[in-house]
């Protein structure tokens, strides 16, 4: 009886990426899901590997190592075998809301409406500094842009 072979199989394979996430999709054909060996390594990297018997005198495997994008979440990292595909789906880090700074008018305006006008007074004295400085960045633009149009340039 002859040695048996062993054949190292290179699969096609490919990141997508998705508003909440990043897929990484692997055909294996002829692999079914007991055959495969899905790990997220130390160093935060994704190990796929994978082992089946082609016949008595051959064996078919593969191990890759995959890098993970930037600002995902490896601990939240799932997987699915589908037919042939495997699909390994690592979410994106979620953005801490409260850190984003910035109104939109819509926002403003609303807050406004439910905010009564001794509150909008006692608000405005408490940022009589700021309310200050942009009247006068204002006024400073109005006036810059006169004398450059009664001067002509």
């Amino acid at each position: 009886m002859e040695n048996p072979v062993v054949e190292e199989f290179v699969p096609s394979s490919g990141w997508m990426e998705g508003p909440r996430s990043h897929s990484l999709v692997v055909d294996l054909p002829g692999f079914k899901k007991d055959d495969l060996k899905l790990q997220v390594t130390c160093s935060g990297d994704l190990m796929v590997s994978g082992e089946r018997k082609v016949h008595q005198e051959k064996t078919l495997y593969f191990e890759r190592t995959f890098k993970v994008p930037k600002n995902t979440d490896t601990d939240k990292t799932t997987g699915k075998f589908n037919g042939e595909i495997l699909c390994v789906t690592v979410p994106k880090q979620v953005v801490d809301e409260k850190r984003k700074v910035g109104f939109s008018e819509e926002i403003m305006t609303e807050d406004l409406k439910n905010t009564n006008s001794e509150n909008v007074v006692e608000m405005l004295k408490r940022n009589k500094g700021i309310v200050m400085t942009a009247i006068l960045a204002f006024s400073l633009g109005v006036l810059l842009t006169r004398k450059s149009e009664s001067t002509g340039n």
